[in-house]
C-alpha cells in the first residue's frame, strides 16, 4: 500500500465543503469518508500534483461515517502554491462559434 495518503493528510483540505484537518481523510457533503481525496488537497503535494486522483486507503474506511482523527504531531507542512482548477465547456454539435474578428457589423 502506498503512503501517499500520509502526504495528503499533512494538509488541511481547502475545499469549503470539507475542511478536513491534518491527519484526517476528506469527507463528503453527507458526512461520510470520501473514496478519493479532493483534488485541491492532493495537489498541494508536489509529487502528486499531476495525479488524476488519490484514493483513500481501506484503513480510513471510505464510505463510513467521518470522524476527526488525531492530528499529527508535526503539522508544519506549508502549502507549496496556489491551487487553480479549470473547467471546460462542451459545445453541442449544432452550436456555432464565430470569432469576433469575422462577425459582420451590426445593421445601423
Amino acid at each position: 500500500m502506498s503512503d501517499d495518503f500520509k502526504s495528503v493528510e499533512a494538509y488541511v483540505c481547502p475545499m469549503s465543503t470539507c475542511q478536513a484537518p491534518p491527519g484526517s481523510p476528506c469527507r463528503t457533503a453527507r458526512g461520510k469518508v470520501a473514496i478519493h481525496y479532493h483534488t485541491a488537497r492532493f495537489r498541494l503535494v508536489p509529487s502528486l500534483a499531476k495525479a488524476l486522483n488519490v484514493p483513500a486507503p481501506p484503513l480510513r474506511k471510505p464510505g463510513s461515517v467521518w470522524t476527526e482523527l488525531p492530528r499529527p504531531v508535526n503539522t508544519s507542512a506549508e502549502p507549496v502554491g496556489h491551487v487553480r482548477l479549470g473547467y471546460a465547456r462542451a459545445s453541442t454539435a449544432d452550436s456555432r462559434w464565430t470569432p469576433s474578428s469575422t462577425r459582420s457589423p451590426r445593421p445601423a
